[in-house]
């Protein structure tokens, strides 16, 4: 699994292990996201989002502490943010055995990286909303996973429903 952060971003994700090989257009799919974060009070909200379904993954307080358990968070965040596309839990560990381990890529979509800067502006419209008690949001995580966005496509892309089909032909 490839994640694509923003310049800004690769401090949150110095635990994570480089690629070794680069990625190309072509290879963008389900199991790239793209990452990018922003403040609230002083706590840093990291946003990943799927390049294929535009599945948000919102996790809250990434601090020196959580950083290195920040795999593990985004896996679990990952799992949270597919439960909500009505699919088996056998179609979720599927997809996290084929995305392999979580390795950085440098080189990033513009498209992409709109949507997610999207997404924070969204969470930032309510930053109450942001429960700093957990590291994953998943009131946010399913506000933003009902809501249309566009990117690379003519049409918008709910990720719900994107999510379901790409995992259903998974299994």
């Amino acid at each position: 699994m490839k994640i694509i952060p923003t310049k800004k971003a690769i401090p949150l994700f110095s635990y994570i292990r480089d690629s070794q090989k680069k990625i190309n257009d072509d290879e963008r799919s389900f199991y790239s996201w793209h990452a990018n974060y922003f403040t609230v009070n002083r706590k840093k909200i990291l946003v990943l989002d799927n390049d294929l379904t535009l599945s948000p993954v919102v996790l809250a307080d990434i601090n020196a502490k959580n950083k290195k358990n920040l795999e593990e968070h985004i896996k679990l965040g990952i799992e949270e943010v597919f439960s909500y596309s009505d699919v088996s839990s056998s179609q979720i560990s599927c997809y996290l055995l084929k995305a392999g381990q979580i390795e950085l890529a440098c080189n990033y979509n513009r498209s992409m990286i709109g949507v997610v800067n999207n997404m924070i502006q969204l969470i930032k419209l309510n930053p109450e909303d942001i429960d700093f008690n957990s590291i994953i949001q998943p009131k946010i995580m399913q506000w933003l996973s009902e809501i249309p966005f566009k990117s690379q496509t003519p049409e918008y892309i709910v990720s719900q429903d994107a999510t379901k089909e790409h995992l259903s032909k998974l299994v």
